[in-house]
């Protein structure tokens, strides 16, 4: 697995009980996640394949401003949720051991 999306799940596991009660350093640690999981995730080439197609699908359609998706993921909890379904699949697939 790329090393960018490796150090984003190790940073991920900084985030345990976020939903339940989030810290000010909680919030900017998902919001600087998300931005980064869209950068190195885009910049996947074929690598893309191995992931489910709707990570795929989301990054394109945010960064192309698709306004739906984008108020969609203004919510930290939605993009917590994306990072959080990222992070599952990459330990259940052994993509990511920590």
């Amino acid at each position: 697995m790329k090393p960018c999306l490796v150090a984003i799940c190790q940073a991920f596991e900084g985030l345990r009980g976020f939903l339940v009660e989030s810290s000010q350093e909680q919030l900017e640690l998902v919001d600087r996640l998300f931005f980064e999981f869209l950068e190195c995730f885009s910049g996947l080439q074929s690598q893309k394949l191995d992931f489910p197609q709707e990570f795929a699908h989301d990054v394109s359609l945010y960064l192309e401003g698709f306004e739906p998706l984008v108020q969609k993921f203004e919510d930290r909890q939605i993009r917590f949720l994306m990072l959080s379904d990222f992070y599952d699949y990459a330990r259940l697939t052994k993509k990511y051991r920590p």
